[in-house]
């Protein structure tokens, strides 16, 4: 029975390599047999792992490559004719696999490679015969194999130079002689070679070269060369349009890739490269008609790739498709996007998250909260559902405030009880009538216990966080005594132990950040022990002894840092390096201190990588609301560069100076910010 193939035969070193899968049924695996020169050299099957492809449920999509050693006996030393041959395929491409007898045989293998059943590949002929070599563009006398043994022999250096000597002393004068005579035939034959497909192939090779040094303007002339000489060449306009997207080119890089999409048919890889460069085009300053143009083909192809044949680019691109539509503010889509996702896979944090947040804000709040809930009982330790629930649940009792603080609190004994309860506070000892200002005020400093003659008045919030630090089983006033005097409302700051966290601790020592070190000395001077704090999974419990100071690893979550802060009585938290939103829910309705700096994007206007980091029609910044977290409860923020501070004060409206390094100088800017972090 034929198949509908799809593949890549290639010549790797010592081995012919490649991949092989049947689209019409990808869980079988294909079996094929080699022809090298007209004889069978053995029966194959494309069964083996690719080594780029992540594992997938189902097909197992992953699972159909090939690896074959070159035997000795098979090596001619020339150009030999390789075949792959299934039925109703044959696909032969034209390579040397190896030297001939007495050479070494690393050093002058050939590489080549063909595509199956995509553009520009050697498709299988109804009859199952192959297709005919290309024919070359230069054909190669009996005195020119010679002459080309000769100059495969030279060194690098050697071969370079000559033909740099050729091109300039030898081509550009004979082009010019015959330009000159008006001898338009010879000129043709060197219009062939020029314009031939070595040449494509050299161009292309070289500036694929030059993108992965990094040498972009160089691979740009190179592809665009290649692209002009050859306008049907599906790799010459795809890689004219890459380098032209990594110079920031976009509408240049866009003529080319949108060339390339139409030459490709069926493909993805130009519709991939043409989504990453629109999405960088939408960072940039534009027009608000032509932004709305761009959004609307990232738009298209988005939701080509995530309607894509091919099952894995399908299923990569079916949340960025989802989350580009809710950045779009097309809510109705995005909804339809994500629940057409999770119909498929129920469990997709990915696609849950989207939902949720789109939820959000067409004002479903309540299904959104139990979105969320649903993600942190797939993943517990989500940071960003955990911080969306906070951020809905201070919503909530900010719009509830004004209609239940004159009720009546309950009283309660068990953690049960406060699981199932929508109060704010929590009355411990005698119940009585409460003072609706009083505790209107204690909420709004956010204050996690409040003590009334003989009563405890505890924050809800603030109870649920012993608990789930594991500091308190019971609400117990013996149990929670321990823990009073960091949740009462308190105006001094003491001197005491001062937590520096970061993401990776003490292994910044060394490493290149010596920030923290700088902030430990600093704090040290004021009068506080520093104590460096890194939350670090892998090394959780490990203790080392950093510049004379204590250092210690935890795991990631607040509620770890919320127990070692209090378990160690720390009376002020430096945080930096993508640590705000922990520390603010660490120290959520606490009197300790907390001072952060802005030192990771990603708090403030969220992962430059996905849709949503600028303004679709305004090209504004667009702020993350779990920022306001750690505004509401930091003392003092400061940033490490002008832009994140004129993002944060313009945005904001707070003050947020910049500092480069911990002040040890009363004279340096920004002393007080560290010196004084009450408000």
């Amino acid at each position: 029975m034929a198949g509908n193939y799809r593949g890549v035969l290639k010549v790797a070193g010592p081995v012919l390599k490649g991949w092989l899968i049947d689209i019409a049924r990808p869980s079988r695996r294909v079996a094929f047999d080699l022809v090298i020169d007209g004889e069978k050299r053995g029966a194959y099957v494309a069964d083996a792992r690719r080594r780029f492809f992540s594992p997938r449920q189902g097909a197992g999509e992953d699972t159909h490559g090939f690896t074959i050693p070159i035997r000795r006996p098979w090596i001619s030393g020339a150009f030999q004719s390789v075949t792959l041959e299934a039925p109703g395929l044959a696909v032969s491409m034209s390579a040397k696999l190896g030297p001939k007898p007495h050479q070494h045989f690393d050093d002058h293998v050939i590489g080549s490679q063909v595509s199956i059943g995509g553009e520009g590949a050697a498709r299988a002929r109804p009859d199952g015969e192959p297709q005919e070599a290309e024919t070359r563009d230069v054909e190669t006398r009996g005195p020119n194999r010679v002459l080309l043994r000769q100059i495969a022999n030279l060194p690098d250096a050697d071969l370079v130079g000559l033909l740099a000597a050729i091109d300039r002393e030898v081509l550009a004068e004979r082009l010019t002689r015959h330009e000159k005579e008006g001898d338009w035939e010879k000129l043709a034959q060197f219009r062939r070679v020029v314009a031939g497909g070595a040449n494509e192939k050299l161009l292309v090779t070289l500036g694929r070269a030059a993108i992965k040094s990094h040498n972009y303007g160089f691979a740009a002339r190179l592809t665009a060369a290649a692209a002009a000489l050859h306008p049907q060449s599906f790799e010459a306009n795809y890689l004219a349009g890459s380098a032209r997207s990594l110079l920031g080119e976009f509408d240049e890089s866009l003529r080319y890739l949108r060339a390339a999409d139409r030459l490709e048919e069926g493909g993805t890889r130009a519709k991939r490269e043409m989504t990453l460069t629109l999405s960088r085009q939408l960072r940039e300053d534009l027009p608000i008609a032509r932004r709305a143009q761009i959004r609307d083909e990232h738009l298209a192809m988005l939701r080509a790739l995530s309607q894509a044949d091919d099952v894995a680019i399908r299923l990569k691109y079916r949340v960025p498709y989802a989350t580009a539509l809710y950045a779009a503010g097309r809510y109705d889509e995005a909804v339809a996007a994500a629940d057409a996702i999770l119909q498929a896979a129920p469990n997709d944090t990915r696609a849950l998250m989207v939902k949720a947040r789109t939820l959000v804000a067409r004002n479903a709040v309540a299904e959104a909260h139990g979105l969320y809930e649903r993600i942190l009982e797939l993943e517990p330790g989500h940071r960003g559902a955990s911080t969306a629930l906070r951020i809905l649940a201070a919503l909530i009792e900010d719009e509830t405030r004004p209609q239940d603080s004159g009720a009546t609190v309950a009283r309660l004994k068990s953690l049960a009880d406060l699981a199932g309860t929508t109060q704010t506070w929590i009355s411990l000892g005698e119940d009585g009538a409460d003072d609706p200002q009083a505790l209107a005020g204690h909420a709004a400093r956010r204050t996690g216990c409040v003590r009334d003659g003989a009563r405890e008045l505890w924050h809800r919030e603030a109870l649920k966080g012993l608990a789930e630090s594991g500091l308190i089983a019971s609400l117990d006033r013996t149990a929670l005594a321990r823990w009073r005097s960091f949740y009462e409302a308190r105006a001094e700051t003491r001197r005491g132990i001062a937590v520096l966290v970061s993401c990776n601790g003490a292994d910044l020592y060394g490493g290149g950040e010596h920030f923290l070190e700088d902030a430990a000395a600093h704090h040290e001077a004021q009068g506080y022990e520093p104590v460096i704090l890194g939350t670090r999974p892998e090394l959780q419990g490990e203790r080392r002894t950093a510049t004379g100071r204590r250092a210690v690893f935890i795991g990631e979550q607040p509620s770890e840092l919320r127990r070692f802060v209090l378990e160690n009585g720390a009376t002020l938290v430096h945080a930096i390096s993508g640590m705000g939103f922990a520390a603010a829910e660490a120290l959520a309705f606490t009197n300790i201190p907390l001072v952060y700096g802005v030192h990771f994007w990603n708090e403030l206007l969220g992962d430059p990588q996905y849709p949503g980091y600028f303004d679709e029609v305004s090209g504004d910044a667009l702020f993350r609301r779990e920022f306001l977290v750690i505004l509401s409860r930091a003392r003092a923020i400061y940033a490490n560069s002008r832009y994140t501070q004129k993002i944060i004060e313009d945005g904001f409206g707070v003050r947020c100076p910049v500092l480069h390094a911990a002040p040890r100088d009363a004279s340096l800017t920004g002393r007080d910010v560290l010196e004084n972090p009450a408000p």
